[in-house]
């Protein structure tokens, strides 16, 4: 039976309770962030810890963890359930407190990291590559909720996952109040053109995911590619050449169809593959 870390203790995650009046369940009002470890190597965390700072200053949230207590919980975490590739996600509310929008805003934080082994998607995914569909729901704007703030109110997120459920895809893509090119559900989007790699930039109102920033990185270092990221269209994608999604559960994850568009001919393509591998050799891992 696995353990979680709830509010200061170890505990199996059958007893693990929080209260009905905690602030995260009524409103939404709670911030995570969501990574990896190999072995004992916490991938990425400082940018991790980085952006959780980030999101509680936002919402006014005193961090009650200093980067090392977090990494030290996190690793005991691991060694207790026993796990070899960790996938973590670390949620952080505003705690107890009271029903009404005139409530007292002061309270103790509840803190809840969950360790599971880390399983992936099957390999044909990343051989054949996937399909997205263009969501009817749009992303939020930016005006409206600073996407600065991983939130765990994900409301938008899940209309978008609906969608692709109901229409039998892996992931959809969400475009802005702009009619641009956003992000996915849970993925950022990236594109291959004429040796150039294009993304959305952050002016469109995506989540700046760690792993975006990444891929971004071992694009310029390893595959000697220039990225582009700016306001698009989705008629980029008529004259791509390949497609990707990432994130840190996808990893590097290719797309063969965008709805009715056919990508690189319907096959995985070869940037998608070496990004993958390269992403593998930052992380620790022996490249597939």
């Amino acid at each position: 039976m696995d353990s979680v870390y709830l509010n200061g203790k170890f505990i199996k995650s059958t007893e693990a309770k929080i209260s009905v009046f905690d602030q995260g369940f009524l409103y939404g009002d709670g911030i995570y962030e969501s990574f990896r470890s190999i072995g004992t190597h916490l991938y990425q965390f400082s940018q991790h810890y980085q952006r959780l700072c980030q999101s509680a200053d936002a919402l006014g949230y005193q961090l009650p963890y200093y980067q090392e207590e977090l990494e030290n919980i996190l690793l005991e975490l691991r060694t207790r359930n026993k796990l070899t590739q960790a996938y973590y996600r670390i949620t952080m509310t505003r705690g107890r407190g009271e029903i009404g929008f005139q409530r007292n805003i002061s309270n103790d934080l509840t803190c809840l990291i969950i360790a599971r082994e880390f399983r992936g998607f099957g390999e044909l995914h990343y051989q054949q590559g996937i399909e997205l569909r263009v969501a009817e729901t749009r992303r939020n704007a930016p005006e409206a909720i600073n996407p600065k703030i991983k939130s765990i109110s994900n409301l938008n997120s899940l209309l978008g996952k609906l969608e692709a459920k109901q229409a039998n895809v892996f992931e959809v893509i969400m475009l802005n109040n702009k009619e641009q090119i956003c992000e996915g559900a849970a993925s950022n989007i990236f594109w291959i053109r004429e040796g150039c790699v294009y993304t959305p930039s952050a002016a469109t109102g995506l989540l700046e995911g760690v792993t975006r920033a990444t891929i971004i990185r071992l694009c310029k270092e390893q595959l000697g590619l220039p990225v582009i990221a700016g306001e698009y269209g989705l008629s980029e994608l008529k004259t791509c050449d390949e497609v990707f999604i990432t994130s840190t559960s996808l990893e590097v994850m290719p797309v063969a169809r965008v709805d009715d568009l056919t990508i690189n001919q319907g096959q995985a393509g070869p940037v998608a593959r070496q990004l993958r591998e390269a992403l593998h050799r930052d992380m620790g891992l022996q490249a597939d």
